[in-house]
């Protein structure tokens, strides 16, 4: 993620937002993340570290002071969110308006669909690990047990989508029976079969592979196979072939720095 706006202040010390992997330059671009990503926000978003930022580097010890005050009194709140983007006043009072409501209908949230809501979030963000880790609070809550059957299937599945993303396949597999034996879905019988072909050693369970002639497994395939194409076509596998295109002496120093990469993008994911 990268943001180009228009106004730049004098900081030295950016205030870095390790979620979003970017640094923030200036008040312009705080108030955008604010606005853009409540979810991520929400949650102790605001706090000393934040108000010192906002003191030193951003000049405005006014609203550093504010905010300082209120936390010490009254803890951390959605209106220390809206006093921001009051006392910055980037965004139009519509906006702001607008901004409250979809704050106010997030909190509205019973505790397991906002818990989700964030998971999705950091999923979207390929923080792939923090999600995991969300939806297994949400299954293992007790109050989690009382939960609709459609609800935790999604809740499974979306976890083994996780595990398929940190590569540990059988882990993915589990989830995948467990979300199928909350409520079968076909999504759910999709994602153990794209796990069979990613790793040919993990095997459905008999019930489920039954209903495989059901399916249009012909069309899996070709989304499979797709899906494959793309990912070859983007990002580090770009890269890589960028690396063994070029001068045979420079192949080494390059598969490195891309290899360095690959790691600090993965413990990102955890």
């Amino acid at each position: 993620m990268s943001l180009i706006l228009c106004r730049q202040e004098p900081v030295t010390s950016p205030y870095f937002v390790e979620e979003l992997g970017v640094h923030l330059y200036s008040s312009q671009e705080l108030n955008y993340v604010i606005y853009h990503h409540p979810l991520l926000v929400m949650e102790d978003f605001v706090n000393e570290r934040l108000a010192a930022f906002l003191r030193t580097e951003l000049r405005l010890p006014f609203l550093a002071e504010r905010i300082q005050k209120w936390i010490q009194s009254r803890g951390p709140s959605d209106e220390l969110l809206f006093l921001i983007l009051q006392d910055c006043a980037f965004y139009t009072q519509a906006e702001q308006a607008a901004y409250r409501q979809k704050v106010a209908g997030l909190r509205k949230l019973s505790s397991h669909e906002y818990e989700k809501k964030r998971a999705d979030y950091f999923y979207s963000l390929g923080l792939y690990g923090r999600s995991a880790s969300m939806y297994k609070r949400i299954l293992d809550n007790g109050e989690g047990r009382s939960l609709s059957h459609e609800f935790r299937g999604k809740v499974w599945n979306n976890l083994g989508a996780c595990y398929g993303e940190l590569f540990s396949f059988q882990k993915a597999m589990d989830a995948y029976v467990c979300a199928w034996n909350e409520k079968p879905e076909a999504a759910y019988l999709k994602g153990m079969y794209f796990l069979t072909k990613l790793d040919p050693e993990l095997s459905m369970k008999d019930r489920c592979r039954e209903l495989l002639a059901s399916q249009d497994t012909e069309g899996w395939d070709r989304e499979f196979n797709e899906a494959l194409v793309r990912a070859g076509q983007t990002g580090p596998a770009v890269r890589l072939q960028e690396i063994f295109d070029r001068d045979p002496e420079k192949r080494l120093e390059g598969a490195a720095k891309v290899l360095n990469q690959w790691k600090l993008e993965y413990r990102k994911m955890l």
